[in-house]
């Protein structure tokens, strides 16, 4: 954890989050089981960069939810891809599948006992749901409402009533 301290490493939303302290968090809640969440919700008019970097730079992205995973104990991602981006599904699995090839996801990561998977859900294309409670209200199966707050999203979760700890924007 130490080494994302000293890098600065910060989340890619409107607060630019520490990534270490939202991690450590995550990491430290007691949980069944952890999450990754990637927002590419991306609803503000005129704003690209969830599409530019799912085009040219999407394994990155999938690495660095790995990453995460592997820091916190996730073995789930989610990757929330904004609706109108369905076009990119083609292209954002053939990635996966190139990273599973590789043993870069799955239940063997790089040859350990390390798993991670990652899985793309289409979101309904609702502003609201680039906030993070909301997304993951709509994950959950129900309308993109923010939730108040705390508990904070990296406490209580996706799937929160069961105890899951979850960290977005990774």
């Amino acid at each position: 954890m130490q080494h994302i301290k000293t890098a600065g490493l910060r989340g890619r939303g409107g607060a630019g989050f520490a990534s270490a302290q939202k991690w450590q968090h995550a990491r430290d809640t007691p949980a069944d089981q952890r999450f990754v969440i990637a927002n590419a919700d991306e609803g503000e008019p005129g704003t690209f960069k969830d599409r530019a970097l799912l085009t040219l730079q999407a394994d990155a992205l999938f690495e660095g939810m790995t990453l995460a995973g592997w820091v916190i104990g996730a073995q789930r991602g989610i990757l929330y891809l904004r609706g109108e981006y369905q076009y990119l599904l083609p292209h954002l699995h053939a990635v996966l599948a190139r990273r599973r090839a590789a043993g870069l996801l799955g239940a063997r990561l790089l040859d350990t006992d390390n798993a991670f998977e990652i899985d793309i859900h289409l979101g309904a294309g609702a502003y609201i749901c680039g906030e993070e409670t909301a997304l993951i209200e709509s994950l959950e199966g129900k309308r993109g409402i923010p939730r108040l707050r705390p508990p904070f999203p990296v406490n209580a979760g996706y799937r929160a009533s069961q105890r899951f700890a979850t960290i977005s924007k990774p």
